[in-house]
């Protein structure tokens, strides 16, 4: 096997997205993106590394003997990285902190793979819901930390839109529960029922009423 030299794989020079001279900054910027999450394990350290590199169909960078699994989904360098923390209890059922992560899908049909996916692999959703602005898929991973796989129902600024009038409002509310049931959501996209009633927020709300969702 060839060996590697580390040093072939050092970039020539840096290459942040945009380089801001002293002085040129006149406001608090605000974060380009949420880049990365660290998350705590002991006992279930091997069974998390697999939850999510299923979840995310993600490739392990890199694995660090101290305890360190690397991985990511995308271009970037790490997007979770599970850390070995010998001792560290699961986390409770009623606790003070980050209550979930959410990672956003392109379609209906993605949500429904990664279902049917995680379903085979023995993960079943512990709560999906149309939300109005998003339709939402909830998992516990082997550690109880919450995961959700979601979709943007309307484009960023409708959603944003409809978050602050919307959402909360007494009509929204009138509508019912709109907590669905997973097989029977897959159901319905399989037999052809398309994209637009099955992200609708009142369309969800009819449905499950009549029992087919």
């Amino acid at each position: 096997m060839e060996k590697i030299d580390p040093v072939d794989f050092r970039p020539e020079k840096v290459a942040p997205l945009r380089v801001d001279p002293p002085g040129s900054l006149t406001s608090m910027p605000s974060p380009t993106k949420l880049h990365h999450l660290h998350i705590f394990s002991d006992e279930n350290y091997d069974s998390m590394v697999d939850f999510y590199q299923r979840l995310f169909n993600a490739e392990i960078v890199r694995v660090n003997p101290n305890g360190l699994t690397f991985i990511t989904y995308d271009d970037h360098d790490h997007r979770v990285v599970i850390i070995k923390r010998p001792g560290a209890m699961k986390k409770p059922e009623n606790f003070i902190g980050v209550s979930h992560q959410a990672y956003c899908y392109s379609s209906l049909g993605e949500l429904i793979y990664v279902y049917k996916r995680m379903k085979e692999w023995g993960y079943k959703p512990i709560w999906t819901v149309n939300h109005g602005n998003s339709t939402s898929f909830y998992y516990n991973d082997p550690d109880g930390n919450q995961v959700e796989t979601m979709l943007d129902n309307f484009t960023p600024s409708e959603t944003k839109e409809y978050k602050r009038y919307y959402q909360w409002s007494e009509e929204f509310s009138a509508l019912g529960d709109p907590t669905f049931d997973p097989d029977k959501m897959v159901e319905l996209y399989e037999n052809g029922v398309p994209d637009s009633v099955l992200l609708d927020h009142t369309e969800v709300c009819k449905l499950i009423k009549r029992g087919e969702l």
